[in-house]
């Protein structure tokens, strides 16, 4: 990997925030569509005649962890102040001022997390059990990117098991009633394995993301563990096509939301791919991409406004969905995000986060 650095910046001040990077933005706004497209969208059945959309089935687990990659190269970028000097350089200070700013969204998230359920729509809610893996986080914005994408993949192997093996002692000695611990567990992005994606995304965060040659090599490095990850889960079920049941279910299937390591470094591939895509796109035409960008500079504020929609349009928009309200729904988030962008700037619920985070580190004299 090659470090972010204020080398990196030719002239410009190691002190002067660097602009966003268009590229995660788009990213992100792939992300957060791609969730709705999950909830919304009427994928139809696959291998019958149906009015429904069949590539919308790369839209279950791939957004999701794509999120959370992307909540991990975030975490750095804070650390690193946008890539202007190496995570190791960080004076003391800023680095705690870093950790509470972090923690403070975190609550935030959890926060949000625990209305947005309470809404009462069919869709799982990420937000709660995020906040608790930026929690979790805290300790590794330092750890070395060996570290961490050793630990990414010791979580992508372990992670469901880990899962699977703390929820039941949760159920017997009576944690699985504690708040926000439980999404150590839960059966929807359990953090216990889904750490692995933000483990990666800290790692991501190191990399120099403005150069070209980073935006190719996660291109082609991310589809590349993409394809071994479908060729071998594929090539040892038809081998193992006499084994077990729970022995594909637990290990190889590539399902979504299964947190089997077949599907944590398919998703994990994919993940690396669109980022590095979206990299390249938004550097080649920034324009043409402004509006996916606006989009994704304000996910957190889109992802919680369609829960909304969801909420006052009623549960059928999920169990009967269709795709004429899914690309409504998306344009209208992507219309909303231009406007917002262009008439104030920073999304109103980013603004939040940000100034609430910024004034709870201040210094206190």
């Amino acid at each position: 990997m090659h470090p972010s650095t204020a080398d990196a910046m030719g002239s410009a001040d190691a002190g002067e925030p660097r602009r966003r990077i268009d590229g995660l933005d788009v990213a992100r706004a792939v992300a957060i569509l791609g969730m709705v497209g999950s909830h919304t969208g009427d994928e139809g059945i696959r291998g019958a005649d149906s009015d429904g959309w069949g590539w919308l089935a790369v839209t279950h687990g791939h957004p999701s962890a794509l999120f959370a990659v992307l909540a991990g190269v975030s975490m750095t970028l804070m650390v690193t102040r946008r890539g202007t000097l190496p995570v190791t350089a960080l004076p003391r200070d800023d680095l705690s001022g870093a950790r509470v700013r972090i923690a403070v969204r975190a609550a935030i998230l959890i926060i949000l997390g625990f209305f947005m359920s309470a809404l009462g729509t069919p869709v799982a809610v990420i937000l709660g059990n995020l906040g608790l893996m930026f929690l979790l986080a805290l300790p590794m914005l330092r750890w070395r990117s060996g570290v961490l994408l050793a630990g990414a993949g010791a979580f992508a192997v372990g992670g469901r098991w880990l899962a699977r093996i703390a929820s039941e002692w949760a159920g017997d000695s009576g944690m699985e009633l504690v708040p926000v611990v439980g999404a150590l567990w839960s059966e929807h992005y359990p953090a216990l394995a889904w750490m692995a994606y933000i483990m990666v995304g800290l790692a991501l965060g190191r990399m120099d993301l403005r150069a070209t040659g980073t935006a190719v090599g996660l291109l082609v490095g991310g589809g590349a563990t993409a394809a071994a990850a479908w060729t071998v889960g594929w090539a040892l079920r038809m081998e193992l096509s006499g084994a077990s049941d729970s022995t594909i279910e637990n290990w190889l299937t590539d399902e979504d939301h299964s947190y089997t390591p077949v599907e944590m470094v398919l998703n994990i591939g994919v993940a690396c791919a669109v980022i590095g895509l979206a990299l390249l796109l938004a550097a080649r035409w920034p324009r043409a991409l402004w509006p996916l960008a606006s989009a994704g500079s304000m996910a957190l504020t889109l992802y919680v406004a369609h829960l909304i929609v969801i909420a006052i349009v009623g549960a059928e928009m999920v169990w009967e969905p269709s795709n004429v309200s899914f690309v409504a729904l998306a344009l209208g988030l992507v219309a909303f995000a231009c406007v917002w962008r262009a008439a104030v700037g920073q999304g109103p619920l980013e603004r939040v986060l940000t100034s609430t985070s910024t004034a709870l580190a201040a210094p206190r004299p």
